[in-house]
């Protein structure tokens, strides 16, 4: 199954982790990522203030997408997903917002958007085209007795108005539950959280240590004290507040915000019977079936 791959720049450095376990998945599910040519950085949401220029490197992604022959990409890191589909949005709604964005590819010499790209989340792809069915075949290793707690973080689902009917189709825009679900298929037990879609103050991250603390520390002890032995996440930008700099969370509220943090991914590779290194997994976690290293 050959599935074009936008990468971003942080799955290349920081979180490696999300990229090499997304990779090591694929592989075992028989699909063949293929990277978008020449791609760089979406802009990681930091020009939305500067109206239509914001969508210049979305923009230019998806032109090169579409020049080496295809239309439907499978993004990972949420802040990616976000922007690339705030951009085929506009690509979609046409009039003067595209004229302009087709007027800043060509004046940087870049391929013209030509047709309309479907940008699709990494967990919406495994459940909508892969299939929990064909997920569950591959797991070797259950996670039978393991306490998982989805964390979607603000950029899977929102604005709903903005991403197409293939992108959400089955989802549930308000309640999202593609990530229950597959941890479901996986074996672990699912643990239901009310901070599951809330913002972790990624923006803040560095800017203000005591809001990204107390907002990263809430998520953390929200999911503890509902009973998880661990947080799955799926956006890199989270990770660095939850997993990172959990410390700044366990000074802000306590002890309740120590818990192991790990991409859904991982997760899916220790189920399909991978090493933790080969995941890039750097922590122990106690699993029914043995201590994960």
């Amino acid at each position: 199954m050959k599935t074009a791959y936008f990468p971003g720049c942080s799955l290349k450095t920081i979180d490696r982790a999300y990229d090499v376990s997304t990779r090591v998945i694929a592989e075992d599910l028989g699909m063949t990522l293929v990277d978008v040519e020449d791609y760089s950085c979406c802009g990681a949401g930091e020009l939305k203030g500067e109206g239509i220029k914001s969508h210049f490197l979305p923009a230019r992604n998806l032109a090169h997408l579409i020049n080496q022959g295809e239309t439907e990409v499978m993004v990972s890191c949420n802040v990616c997903y976000h922007e690339l589909s705030r951009t085929a949005y506009a690509v979609q709604k046409g009039g003067k917002n595209l004229e302009d964005i087709q007027a800043m590819l060509k004046d940087a010499d870049e391929p013209l958007i030509k047709e309309q790209p479907t940008v699709r989340n990494t967990l919406e792809y495994l459940v909508n085209v892969v299939g929990l069915d064909t997920i569950a075949k591959h797991v070797k290793v259950p996670l039978t007795g393991l306490r998982v707690a989805p964390y979607y973080g603000c950029l899977y689902q929102r604005p709903a108005k903005m991403v197409s009917s293939v992108q959400i189709a089955g989802e549930d825009t308000e309640h999202p539950h593609f990530m229950h679900d597959l941890m479901a298929a996986l074996g672990a037990t699912v643990v239901e959280h009310r901070a599951e879609t809330t913002c972790c103050g990624g923006k803040n991250l560095l800017s203000d240590e005591r809001i990204s603390g107390k907002l990263t520390g809430r998520i953390l002890s929200t999911a503890k004290t509902s009973g998880a032995d661990v947080l799955a996440l799926m956006c890199p930008k989270c990770a660095g507040g939850l997993d990172a700099l959990q410390f700044r969370a366990v000074g802000m509220v306590g002890d309740t915000a120590k818990l192991p943090v790990m991409y859904y991914t991982q997760l899916i590779g220790i189920a399909f019977g991978h090493r933790p290194e080969e995941l890039l997994l750097v922590f122990s976690l106690f699993v029914p079936n043995g201590l994960v290293q």
